[in-house]
């Protein structure tokens, strides 16, 4: 009895260790190969980044450039109480120039914060979009005019308009 349990018990333990072998360190061997293809994924990004890293300062380094003498930014000041009453006409005059439409100028009331002196007003001109760029170049040459924060166009065939959030210099 002793000879035959003895090649059931070598035939269980080889068993045995096949099965841990199989269940226990065959997926560890995968995630192992997982994790040296992430690491060799991050070392050829991180050659990238270091190859396209003086690329990327030096475009930097020309964008802090002083801006061109040739630029027209007109001197800021502020549009005065007796004027933002004019605003819809203010506009209208932008709107000829660019041989648009205006449709509305709608102030922002809440949007007037005495600390820096900021007044919204959303804007719409209808007409031509070939005409946008000569409008907000006229818009952006006012002196009270702070920066335009969002344009909107719609080019619909029967309705085009175009939508402009701009902030204007307050006192």
């Amino acid at each position: 009895m002793k000879n035959q349990s003895s090649p059931i018990l070598v035939i269980l333990c080889a068993f045995g260790l096949l099965a841990f072998l199989a269940l226990v360190l065959y997926p560890n061997y995968r995630t192992m190969k997982d994790y040296d293809r992430q690491i060799s994924a991050l070392n050829r990004e991180i050659a990238l980044r270091q190859a396209l890293s003086p690329i990327y300062s030096k475009l930097v380094d020309q964008l802090r450039m002083a801006p061109s003498t040739q630029l027209k930014a007109p001197e800021k000041k502020a549009l005065d109480v007796a004027n933002t009453g004019r605003l819809a006409q203010i506009f209208q005059e932008i709107a000829d120039n660019a041989e648009l439409t205006l449709e509305s100028v709608i102030p922002d009331a809440q949007s007037v914060d005495q600390g820096n002196r900021r007044l919204m007003v959303e804007v719409v001109f209808r007409g031509e979009l070939l005409n946008v760029q000569p409008l907000i170049n006229t818009i952006v040459e006012q002196s009270f005019v702070d920066r335009i924060h969002r344009i909107q166009v719609r080019s619909a065939e029967e309705n085009k308009w175009i939508n402009l959030s701009v902030s204007l210099l307050h006192r």
